[in-house]
């Protein structure tokens, strides 16, 4: 993560600035469909375990495929456009999903979204975006997605539009570990599978152009595979179980790799993890998953 980092700020050596004014501003309205072909794909992407142990219907982080769709292109959905240098600079930190209802694999969708939270960082500014995902007129998932603007100066002080998500930090030897292989092709399958891709997960040239070492996974891609291991050993693979997903992305997966799944506290209504590398680095922290 701080060599990803410092190529970021190598990019970008000029100071930029973002006012904490931005806070509130109104995403479009984005629709999307689901289909039994893109639900499948996404979860032959991600998934780790036998073909009769797959997970059964929509993937808790499925929802990450569809706000990428925004994210990617941020101002062209924006009511009000921020400077794109400002968008260049974010680097995905955390992610934070909540399931109000189960959506069948032929949904129609509405997501309704803002900037909800702007604050400074010691490294930046931390922005998060609310996304709102509606069937109807049902409320289906509620979805935070966080990122740091790095070297980004935060003019005023942080606000929030609402009431943020909460997470717990856990530090406890692990109850059981789980390592699963990462393939050399896997950020490619998954750009392809989960359409959720840029040239630091894709194009070897340009990631050592900027300083990493090679490409490297995509965090919502680690994730996304770290609660497929708690949903095996934990949950008889039944996604209707879940009814939040979160995590902080604090590290890089550069494949080949191998990541090593950690439960470090089992509770009757929360399953807490990490993710740690071959190093034994953390690539994500704060894992939780909170059941009905």
């Amino acid at each position: 993560m701080n060599k990803l980092i410092a190529s970021i700020r190598f990019l970008f050596r000029r100071r930029l600035k973002i006012s904490s004014n931005v806070i509130g501003t109104e995403i479009r309205d984005f629709h999307y469909s689901l289909t039994a072909e893109s639900v499948a794909n996404y979860n032959k992407a991600v998934e780790n375990i036998p073909a009769n142990k797959r997970v059964k219907g929509l993937h808790p982080l499925f929802y990450t495929k569809i706000s990428w769709q925004i994210i990617e292109n941020l101002n062209a959905h924006l009511e009000v456009p921020i400077d794109d240098k400002i968008l260049k600079t974010i680097v995905h930190q955390s992610e934070f999903i909540t399931f109000h209802k189960e959506v069948s694999d032929s949904s129609k969708l509405t997501l309704k979204s803002k900037i909800w939270s702007i604050s400074p960082h010691k490294k930046g500014t931390k922005m998060l975006i609310r996304f709102d995902y509606y069937s109807g007129n049902e409320l289906v998932a509620t979805e935070y997605s966080g990122g740091l603007l790095f070297g980004v100066k935060c003019i005023g002080k942080g606000q929030n539009h609402g009431e943020l998500p909460q997470t717990i930090k856990i530090e406890k030897s692990a109850i059981w570990k789980e390592t699963i292989e990462i393939d050399k092709d896997l950020p490619y399958t998954y750009a392809k599978k989960a359409e959720i891709d840029a040239p630091i997960h894709t194009n070897p040239k340009f990631a050592r152009s900027i300083g990493l070492p090679d490409i490297i996974l995509q965090g919502t891609c680690t994730f996304a595979k770290s609660v497929n291991v708690i949903l095996s050993k934990e949950l008889d693979n039944n996604v209707s179980n879940i009814k939040s997903v979160s995590a902080k992305f604090t590290g890089m997966v550069v494949p080949p790799n191998l990541i090593t799944v950690r439960l470090l506290k089992k509770e009757t209504e929360s399953l807490y993890f990490d993710v740690v590398n071959k190093k034994g680095e953390a690539v994500i922290k704060g894992g939780q998953v909170l059941l009905n």
